[in-house]
């Protein structure tokens, strides 16, 4: 009997019905059939009928088995990866246990030395695992896991007085488009006149709010609104009498990323704007002198970010 489904399997070269909705190429039919192949599936699925993969951005695909008149026999739902070559391996490894299931009911049990339907696939760190007994027709997964991404960024920002330079670091964990932002940034030191001297000031922040995100075949795109508590560093510069003050205050920060979808990797750029109260101001020792600083700030950067988990 093995002999006989090994047969069957080098006779057919006809390429399956795999038909991807939407067509927009992430995943590939082609990519999927050529799993398929790899795994010894193809010429099944071809004599079964065909298989239909439907993508519903940004985590989810439906994968279902169709007989030679287009009747559906078979679906599961699964976490789509981001990488479209691991949706297109994910695919095939759920379509693969569909007809080897089928083969088995159909053609008869074989006792080959491997399992011909073990395939493995990497979607953004989940690892699917296909072997011995298929999926059974019809199961659906639940809901895509939670995932986690660290992130870098460098940036330039103006609060409509002075320019500087800033680092921040974010941690993203969400799942089905929405998600929590831990967000941490750091400025250079700016300056403006005061007095005889100049003012300088530079501010540290952090904060925890929430993110939106949308995915596509090959970008991404979020919005993140984060509350957060920003120390203010005030000093004097080549002032008589220079000392170091620091204020705190309560900062409203709103950021929108537009990246690329990487394997691992996602670089992005940013436009953010923050609101800072109370305001503050610096002020020479004898009153002379009074700069109040601007509440606004608008940064735009680069940054890079990477999937921590699953």
């Amino acid at each position: 009997m093995w002999m006989a489904l090994v047969a069957l399997l080098s006779s057919g070269w006809a390429r399956a019905a795999v038909r991807v909705v939407p067509d927009s190429g992430c995943p590939a039919g082609s990519a999927i059939d050529e799993n398929l192949e790899r795994v010894g599936a193809l010429a099944l699925l071809a004599r079964l009928g065909g298989a239909e993969v439907r993508v519903e951005e940004p985590s989810l695909m439906h994968v279902s088995l169709r007989d030679s008149l287009g009747a559906p026999i078979g679906a599961r739902t699964v976490p789509a990866a981001i990488d479209c070559g691991d949706r297109a391996v994910l695919a095939a490894a759920v379509i693969a246990a569909f007809v080897g299931e089928w083969a088995q009911t159909e053609i008869g049990p074989t006792t080959p030395a491997t399992p011909p339907t073990t395939s493995s696939a990497s979607a953004h760190g989940d690892t699917v695992t296909v072997a011995g007994k298929p999926p059974t027709a019809g199961a659906a997964g639940g809901k895509p896991p939670w995932q986690g991404e660290l992130g870098l960024a460098a940036f330039g920002l103006y609060d409509g007085d002075a320019g500087g330079w800033g680092l921040g670091g974010r941690l993203d964990v969400g799942r089905d488009g929405w998600g929590l932002t831990a967000l941490a940034e750091g400025s250079s030191e700016r300056a403006q006149p005061l007095g005889q001297g100049q003012g300088a000031y530079r501010l540290l922040r952090a904060g925890v709010g929430l993110a939106i995100r949308h995915r596509w075949a090959r970008v991404w795109t979020d919005g993140t609104l984060v509350p957060m508590v920003a120390r203010l560093s005030l000093r004097g510069k080549d002032l008589t009498m220079a000392e170091e003050q620091t204020a705190w205050q309560f900062v409203a920060a709103a950021q929108a990323r537009l990246g690329w979808n990487g394997r691992r990797l996602h670089p992005f750029l940013f436009l953010g704007a923050s609101y800072d109260t109370p305001a503050q101001r610096m002020v020479l020792r004898d009153g002379t002198s009074r700069v109040p600083l601007s509440r606004a700030n608008l940064e735009a950067g680069v940054g890079i970010s990477f999937g921590i988990w699953p």
